[in-house]
């Protein structure tokens, strides 16, 4: 081919050499491209709304800036008290810049994941001919992983924080069999941030701290390694969630409140340790099925499925490895680890200790995404020891970009919304300030109290929050003090019917625009014909759809449910609803409607 076309071959070493990651122009430029790639899918998914930014992500970090930590009760509920630093720049930037240039933001820090990735990759396929595009893209097929792509532009903070992740982990690799000190601190400062932005981190960093004690070569400048990597991340982790741990105990009496609360014994919660442990196996066979089990049923890890193949091809080909690993022991010569062997066994241990730990403490699918990112390399590395080396592409490529395609053809969504230039509106209702509002229920409504009233105290009852005697009594302190309110949100369950009540007012919109709605509305009157969830109001006026007999009155069923529930939750504290004095109002995450009810509360005198 290069004989035939030695002009055109030219022209494609020139392009590797441009674009590949051999060169810091061409990681540069791949890592730019990426980035703006990402960026650009974030603006298309649109204005993010998935339940936890609804529960306490612009909650928290207004919070911590009002300085509201020991004067509200728990508004987020349970995750009312988790450090705010990284929902701050987002919620700086939604109440003061466009949303969409937020959305756009978030794609561009998720995006930079593909440079740690891409360069863990450069560094296992060290010695490999291919790596100068192989390495970016393998990164980039992680970058197509289930997990990544369903947090792609929102606020979970998974994907925020895999980039430092990553990062540490790149920088802990050993050259030639030896650290560098300066790496390793960096590593451990960007590990340690990673923790405290996002506490579930803490299982890579225990992954990363196993892997480097596991490294090859003599334990002493192991454990010096490990130990510098170490002392930085914690230093980093003190610097950041120290103060707000100190808040936590010197507020309630426990750093992590109410989380532990077995171990602290804080009065406002039960002495119970809180997690969730829905999505943990249910015995040691389903454990070590795991990766094939969530892969044919995805909603065994996760509240939203996501699809992918990776982790079933990666357990079939470890076991393979593990197979075939006596045979190869027979025959192989034995020879002293190189620098290759080190980085390849750090990141194993680094690999696989971290699914173990995910699997013990957690098994929910969106905390995986560090490891996802690194999966394509995984798989390509488990084929190499399986296969001969001129098969090794033939059967790992094709494997990858089957996995790569398995995850885009049906992308995960935590919720999105479309942009409006504000990412969130809520109506606030006229008059004087309530003394207290009570958020009933286990429904996300604390994304609201930004903007209502700052002088009023906000506190949740029948959340998820492990309530003790002592919490329902001041509960009880609050609602004495004045004027008190319920505020309540419909369930999940009737967020479908009220998206339908909004495009039955744009079909209504676009009716009148276009004079359909005059005269006998023929038109009108065969749509609906059609449709069995639309009808044609009474006569009496203008023509207009409504919605069929079941929707309504599946409506009504859920708005006297949602009543009959708050008033059985009050009935605890010793309060009760008036009924009469409810009032609806509106809020808005982009241009999607989420109404919310206020009702004045009785018997807190």
């Amino acid at each position: 081919m290069a004989e035939r076309f030695p002009r055109l071959a030219a022209a494609a070493r020139r392009l590797a050499v441009h674009c590949g990651f051999q060169s810091r122009r061409g990681r540069a430029t791949a890592t730019v491209a990426v980035a703006a790639l990402c960026a650009l899918l974030a603006l298309l998914r649109g204005q993010d709304m998935n339940w936890d930014l609804r529960n306490y992500h612009l909650h928290n970090a207004w919070a911590w800036l009002q300085g509201r930590v020991g004067l509200d009760l728990a508004p987020a509920q349970m995750q009312s008290y988790f450090a705010p630093w990284l929902d701050l720049p987002y919620y700086l930037l939604a109440l003061h810049a466009p949303a969409p240039l937020a959305g756009l933001l978030l794609g561009l820090l998720h995006g930079l994941a593909f440079l740690p990735a891409a360069w863990v990759a450069w560094r296992m396929l060290e010695g490999d001919a291919r790596r100068g595009w192989l390495a970016p893209l393998l990164a980039l097929s992680g970058l197509a992983g289930a997990a990544f792509l369903a947090e792609l532009g929102n606020t979970m903070g998974d994907a925020s924080t895999a980039p430092r992740v990553l990062g540490a982990l790149a920088l802990a690799l050993p050259e030639g069999g030896r650290w560098r000190g300066a790496r390793l601190a960096w590593a451990g400062l960007l590990l340690g941030a990673a923790v405290a932005l996002k506490l579930t981190n803490a299982v890579y960093a225990v992954a990363l701290g196993l892997a480097v004690l596991a490294a090859p070569g003599r334990w002493t400048a192991r454990l010096w390694a490990a130990t510098r990597l170490a002392a930085a991340a914690l230093a980093v982790f003190a610097l950041l969630d120290g103060p707000w741990l100190w808040t936590l105990w010197h507020t309630f009496g426990n750093p992590l409140f109410p989380q532990f609360n077995a171990w602290f014994q804080a009065p406002l919660a039960q002495p119970v340790s809180v997690a969730d442990v829905r999505w943990l196996p249910s015995s040691l066979g389903e454990a070590l099925l795991r990766p094939l089990l969530f892969t044919a049923r995805p909603h065994l890890v996760s509240e939203v499925g996501m699809r992918q193949l990776i982790w079933a091809l990666l357990y079939l080909a470890a076991l393979a490895t593990l197979a075939a690993w006596p045979l190869r022991r027979l025959r192989a010569c034995a020879r002293p680890a190189t620098g290759d062997a080190a980085v390849a066994r750090l990141f194993t241990v680094f690999f696989v200790a971290g699914f173990v730990l995910w699997l013990a403490l957690f098994s929910i699918h969106r905390y995986l995404v560090v490891l996802e990112l690194l999966a394509p390399l995984a798989l390509w590395g488990l084929l190499q020891r399986l296969l001969p080396p001129r098969r090794v592409g033939r059967v790992a490529g094709p494997a990858i970009a089957l996995s790569a395609l398995v995850a885009l053809s049906g992308w995960g969504d935590w919720g999105h919304a479309g942009w409006r230039r504000e990412a969130f509106r809520v109506e606030r209702p006229a008059g004087p300030a309530p003394a207290a509002v009570l958020l009933v229920g286990d429904q996300p409504q604390a994304w609201r109290l930004p903007f209502l009233w700052t002088d009023t105290t906000y506190a949740s009852v029948g959340s998820n929050f492990p309530e003790s005697a002592a919490y329902a009594d001041r509960i009880r302190r609050i609602a004495a003090s004045g004027a008190v309110l319920a505020m309540l949100s419909p369930g999940e369950s009737a967020v479908p019917i009220e998206r339908r009540a909004q495009r039955i007012e744009r079909l209504n919109r676009w009716a009148a625009r276009l004079g359909l709605d005059d005269g006998d509305c023929a038109l009108m009157r065969a749509l609906a014909r059609r449709n069995r969830r639309l009808d044609l109001a009474p006569d009496g006026g203008p023509c207009r759809f409504v919605a069929a007999d079941d929707a309504a009155a599946a409506l009504a069923q859920a708005d006297a449910a949602l009543m009959a529930q708050a008033q059985q939750i009050l009935s605890r504290y010793g309060l009760a609803l008036d009924a009469d004095g409810c009032r609806d109002h509106a809020s808005w995450i982009g241009d999607q409607a989420f109404a919310y009810r206020l009702c004045p509360v009785r018997g807190g005198g």
